[in-house]
């Protein structure tokens, strides 16, 4: 993937961007905070100095940690908590280069967050040699050539070598899958699974046989878009994406939709047989896919992990106690008041509105905490989540 969608972000980490950042909803449920395009970030990430210490995949710089190795494949809130976490070393490296500590706004915090979680979407890339024994042990050449070499019950995979993305395997993959299926099933041929970096590695081993230095490229996947053709194709009359979820329909968020955007690609390979029998059964046709509706399809399932389910007040006004955010902060609890009113500020509506604030004044709140001997709070998976619930509710009068 770095000859793909990997080279795409890199290069748009120096080229000015030309779209508007994310329009991010006052409600942010849920679909609210996916994004039109997924590398809109990457310019933000340049522009607040983010690349000086950190790298992606080996570019930028070497202060902190690589963050293309996917430690951020995290919610929003848990990618929000990790910034917060280390937020005062990040001060001091910041400050030691006498450099300005970068401020946001709400959307771009948005675009910035949506970024970082997708830069753990791409694999690396794929190993030739790996490809070459799947290609053999998952019987591809008895339908397939390479080469000259192989079967001719299906087309020659030579011409995919000229794609620099996998989407592209996956694309034929979907488009041409039930008719593959019946002719397996003639030929008595087991239908193989894919896991893990298995289209990517057998993608690589394809490539292999490529004299061309022409490439096609795929560009990234809208999930905004997606999210539409994910109902306009009628995914959602059979699948569903809500945390609880309807018990009727597979629940894409709890099982299957996890890892990079070819681990989702091999799901709905291997996925296939079944989807194709409920669609017969439900009246709803196969429906043949461009590269990028593919592209968008997969990015909105990737983005589904990013949406945070959604806290617990009560549980949220215990970790409210636990951090002794009311020391500062005035709420129920009895405070200092040193900081906002989390259920009067107009700057402090919606989740992100409070994560944005949380990040811009961490400077301030830790000279604060430091003077009053207070522990610099740290967050761990869900606590975000509740928190933010419960500062909501402190809105709503609850």
């Amino acid at each position: 993937m770095r000859i793909s969608l990997l080279c795409i972000a890199l290069a748009l980490l120096f080229i000015s961007a030309r779209e508007p950042l994310a329009r991010v909803e006052a409600a942010e449920a849920g679909s609210a905070i996916l994004p039109g395009n997924p590398l809109e970030g990457s310019q933000l990430f340049t522009d607040k100095g983010c690349l000086r210490c950190h790298a992606i995949n080996g570019v930028g710089g070497v202060g902190g940690p690589d963050l293309g190795q996917g430690i951020l494949k995290r919610s929003l809130l848990d990618i929000a908590g990790v910034m917060w976490n280390h937020s005062p070393g990040m001060a001091h490296v910041i400050e030691e280069r006498r450099a300005a500590r970068p401020l946001f706004k709400a959307p771009e915090m948005a675009s910035l967050l949506s970024f970082l979680y997708y830069i753990g979407s791409l694999d690396a890339s794929g190993d030739a040699a790996t490809g070459a024994r799947l290609f053999r042990d998952k019987q591809c050449q008895t339908c397939h050539s390479l080469g000259g070499k192989g079967g001719k019950q299906g087309p020659a995979l030579d011409s995919y070598s000229r794609y620099a993305s996998p989407i592209y395997l996956s694309l034929g993959l979907w488009n041409r899958g039930k008719a593959m299926a019946g002719v397996m099933e003639a030929m008595a041929i087991p239908r193989p699974n894919f896991e893990k970096n298995n289209i990517v590695d057998l993608f690589a081993y394809i490539r292999s046989f490529g004299r061309s230095v022409e490439r096609v490229y795929a560009q990234p996947g809208s999930p905004g878009n997606g999210e539409k053709l994910f109902v306009a194709k009628r995914c959602a009359e059979c699948h569903s994406v809500t945390p609880q979820g309807d018990p009727t329909r597979a629940n894409l968020r709890a099982r299957l939709i996890k890892g990079s955007l070819m681990n989702i690609a091999g799901a709905m390979w291997n996925h296939g047989p079944k989807m194709w029998s409920d669609m017969v059964r439900r009246g709803i046709p196969t429906s043949l896919l461009s590269a990028e509706e593919m592209s968008d399809i997969i990015g909105y399932l990737y983005f589904l992990q990013f949406i945070d389910p959604a806290g617990v007040a009560e549980r949220g006004r215990l970790v409210f106690q636990e951090k002794r955010c009311g020391r500062c902060h005035f709420a129920p609890e009895k405070g200092m008041a040193h900081g906002a009113d989390f259920a009067k500020s107009d700057k402090l509506k919606t989740q992100l509105e409070v994560v944005t604030e949380m990040w811009n004044h961490a400077s301030t709140m830790e000279e604060k905490m430091l003077k009053e001997s207070l522990e610099w709070p740290v967050f761990r998976g869900g606590e975000m989540a509740d928190l933010m619930a419960y500062l909501v509710s402190l809105r709503a009068g609850k």
